[in-house]
């Protein structure tokens, strides 16, 4: 990797890619939107392309000459469901429209998410060789999205990544659970059993990004399905007591309470959200469809990762709680 594109750098998971991107002595270049916040990004040597995923001149002008594309902007909230079709699904379809405009096509690596998998039962995880089964539309989308990937795989090198429950430093989405725990000593479950999620800290998820990049299999139109598609965790699913357990013990808590939900009190509160939605310039937090998701088991197996490129988190996931809490702590989140 000489020369990168990282569309989505300002974001959470992009802040950790270009951190360990910068240990490859590569030419980084993101893409962001004219109004993302930027500052986070200045301590490292990057060169930043302005637009959105609808503008095709900029793509192509972000694109040219990079050989390896880091695919991870997109929406993850909405007003109208729509808006992940838009942004998720023709925002990479005019990205991948850009790349392929180079002499060389670029190696590909799209970010998805299990969402586009669907849920997993208690007992089993999901592996890539499973036909996709998403409920929401947000997953929808990107599964839409990596159809769009597929369409041109004859034409660029693409692999798609689909991590679980990504955390880390400087994760607003997690904070959640950290803050309640921290205040409360609850750690709150959805529905009437408890529920198991795979996680990957994102300083992993970078890894195993890079990895996939320099040797990772690649999609192909007519390959059995699964091919070049690589799920992201640490492990194939721990229970969300157990991780709350963990949260409380990073914070010095001696009992950390386990609440129950129920499907009442969750769609109550998610229709509430709903109707300020409709109100709002902004997308909910909290709406019908993430309230559902919350009812569903979300576990992967990182089984193909660990075998076929050998890959590991580099540290454990008791290890990235304690260095997840320790930052909330020194940047005064909690």
């Amino acid at each position: 990797m000489k020369r990168v594109l990282v569309t989505g750098g300002s974001g959470f998971i992009g802040f950790h890619l270009i951190r360990r991107l910068q240990k490859e002595n590569c030419e980084i270049r993101c893409f962001v939107r004219p109004d993302s916040v930027t500052d986070q990004l200045k301590m490292f040597d990057v060169e930043l392309c302005y637009g959105s995923l609808a503008d095709s001149a900029g793509l192509i002008r972000a694109a040219n000459n990079c050989d390896t594309i880091f695919h991870l902007a997109g929406k993850i909230r909405a007003r109208k469901n729509r808006e992940f079709e838009t942004t998720n699904c023709f925002g990479t379809e005019n990205l991948v429209k850009a790349a392929i405009q180079n002499s060389t096509p670029p190696i590909f690596i799209y970010i998805s998410s299990l969402a586009a998998a669907g849920p997993s039962s208690w007992e089993q995880p999901k592996y890539e060789t499973d036909i996709p089964c998403p409920i929401s539309a947000y997953g929808k989308s990107k599964l839409g999205a990596e159809k769009v990937v597929t369409a041109v795989s004859d034409r660029l090198p693409c692999s798609i990544v689909r991590p679980g429950i990504v955390f880390g430093e400087a994760d607003r989405m997690s904070w959640e659970l950290f803050k309640t725990i921290d205040r409360l000593s609850i750690c709150p479950i959805p529905g009437f059993c408890d529920k198991i999620y795979s996680w990957i800290h994102a300083a992993d998820l970078s890894e195993l990004l890079i990895t996939v990049a320099k040797s990772g299999e690649r999609i192909t139109p007519e390959a059995p399905i699964g091919t070049g598609i690589y799920f992201a965790a640490n492990n194939d699913g721990i229970r969300l007591s157990e991780v709350g357990k963990e949260i409380g013990q990073a914070l010095g808590k001696q009992r950390v309470r386990i609440i129950r939900c129920l499907p009442l009190v969750l769609f109550s509160v998610s229709t509430f959200y709903e109707i300020l939605k409709q109100f709002s310039e902004t997308s909910s937090p909290y709406d019908w469809a993430k309230a559902w998701e919350s009812l569903h088991h979300w576990r992967c197996s990182p089984e193909k990762s660990q075998q076929q490129l050998n890959f590991s988190p580099l540290a454990s996931f008791a290890e990235r709680i304690n260095q997840t809490t320790h930052w909330y702590k020194e940047h005064c989140w909690l």
